[in-house]
């Protein structure tokens, strides 16, 4: 599909997502800490053998001069160290928990059985989990991180995440860039006091309302990042690791980029764009070729948007005691330096990346609405109801392709996320369309206040009880979450 193509599905320009005139050069909200990117960006050591152990632990890092984070780790990694895999390996992997905390581990986007996926009533307060599983899955940027109940956001915005990353052959065939043309970036954004230490501290309406949004951005853990480049192309592999923030993702000077994959893998074609859309637990795989940059540097920024309000939310952020940008303001991220000749200064992609399979909408068993809520004293709901550890909300017959209806009547985003499977976007309501990686297979897909999202899916997975939820993690924690069996 060419950029003329999916600009005409999106309708880019007369729906919701609107952008407001801004300057490139420079952040456009002064309420994100950054100066100049002056720190080099960190990469994740990766674990590639299929029997290892993750710990989490107490962390007490000094991130800058003036920054500081006591938080949690991952083999004293924030974040965690990449766990790189082939699809066909078998593995085992010993969670060791000592942070003090319940916890456990969520392989999120990896279709696993039931006892090994993370489900909230399996946390373990010390000692270990043992999970041994196969990866019959297609090759994709996939993430791990904490699943308990109410603390999942505390979890994460310490420092407990990381990539997930599987190669297989098909993927491999296309010879993309790899080793250090391919550069994993997970962007998460955190509140700093006047200490200059990183706080969770999200006040009740934000955790009944917007999510925790933060005063700074960090890449890979670090603020004010950059990264050195050869003037050629590389792939990135972007992880949206927010609690709550929704990013549009682009370059500075609307340099373009291609898509080409999402959070299930490959697309089934390449797309080209300069902006995308990535809400909390989206991933995006993209080729950039910088030697179409105008200067010797370049920002990897994210561009304005508008949210639509569903009934007013937006505004509010500053009156619940954040300093931070509003949700659809537009900063910048990190900063690609551009030095010498590339070894990699082109890349001839097929129009066809991978074979798509996708469910036809007429082969669905039935269709399932799934309706989302605000209700007054409560807070965020899924068709009416909160969390309950034991009570099962949804009973699906293995094997059965379904749609579901995501459809969003309150005021706030709700990216859901659903485990167990991977699934398609049909459709959604309104103006907005369908963005590059809603061609491929997801399992978190943004819904806007008043829209209505179809999604079809095969539920192949083992039989057993598995979660779904919105991503936002602070009404994950405070009851927006339901049991699938």
């Amino acid at each position: 599909m060419r950029r003329k193509k999916f600009l005409k599905i999106a309708g880019i320009g007369t729906g919701v997502l609107a952008f407001s005139p801004w300057l490139t050069s420079c952040i456009t909200d002064n309420r994100v800490r950054s100066g100049t990117f002056s720190n080099k960006l960190p990469l994740p050591n990766e674990i590639r053998e299929t029997a290892f152990e993750l710990t989490a632990s107490h962390a007490d890092v000094k991130l800058t001069e003036e920054l500081h984070l006591s938080g949690l780790q991952f083999n004293e990694s924030i974040p965690g160290p990449t766990i790189r895999q082939n699809r066909g390996d078998d593995l085992n992997i010993r969670f060791k928990n000592e942070i003090g905390q319940d916890s456990i581990i969520h392989w999120h986007g990896l279709i696993v059985p039931p006892e090994m996926d993370g489900h909230p009533r399996d946390v373990i307060s010390s000692g270990t989990y043992e999970y041994q599983f196969g990866l019959n899955q297609r090759a994709g940027t996939y993430w791990y991180h904490p699943h308990p109940h109410h603390i999942t956001g505390e979890q994460v915005y310490k420092g407990l995440s990381g990539f997930f990353i599987i190669e297989d052959d098909e993927e491999k065939a296309l010879n993309l860039p790899d080793g250090q043309y391919e550069i994993p970036l997970v962007i998460q954004d955190r509140r700093v006091n006047d200490s200059g230490e990183i706080v969770f501290n999200p006040s009740m309406p934000e955790q009944m309302m917007t999510g925790l949004l933060g005063d700074l951005i960090l890449v890979n853990g670090m603020p004010s990042p950059y990264q050195e480049v050869e003037a050629g192309v590389y792939r990135l592999r972007i992880l949206n690791g927010s609690n709550a923030r929704i990013y549009n993702i682009s370059f500075q000077d609307e340099v373009p980029f291609t898509v080409i994959g999402t959070d299930g893998g490959l697309l089934p074609e390449p797309i080209e764009t300069s902006e995308l859309l990535m809400a909390p637990g989206e991933r995006a795989d993209i080729l950039v070729d910088f030697s179409k940059a105008d200067s010797s540097s370049i920002q990897l920024i994210s561009k304005p948007f508008e949210v639509p309000s569903g009934g007013g939310m937006m505004g509010m952020q500053n009156m619940m005691g954040s300093d931070g940008p509003e949700q659809g303001a537009g900063f910048s991220l990190m900063e690609f330096r551009i030095e010498g000749e590339s070894q990699r200064n082109s890349i001839a992609l097929p129009d066809q990346l991978s074979e798509a399979n996708f469910p036809e909408a007429t082969s669905a068993d039935q269709t399932r609405p799934i309706q989302l809520d605000m209700q007054m004293m409560a807070g965020h709901t899924i068709n009416g109801r909160q969390f309950e550890m034991e009570r099962v909300d949804e009973r699906v017959k293995q094997g059965d392709t379904e749609i579901w209806e995501f459809i969003n009547n309150s005021n706030v985003p709700h990216p859901m996320h659903v485990h167990a499977v991977q699934f398609k976007v049909l459709e959604r309501s309104g103006n907005r369309g369908l963005i590059p990686t809603e061609t491929g297979w997801k399992d978190t897909v943004l819904v806007m206040p008043g829209e209505t999202v179809r999604v079809i899916m095969k539920f192949d997975a083992p039989k057993g009880l598995y979660v779904f939820h919105c991503h936002n993690l602070e009404h994950e924690d405070n009851g927006m979450m339901a049991n699938l069996e």
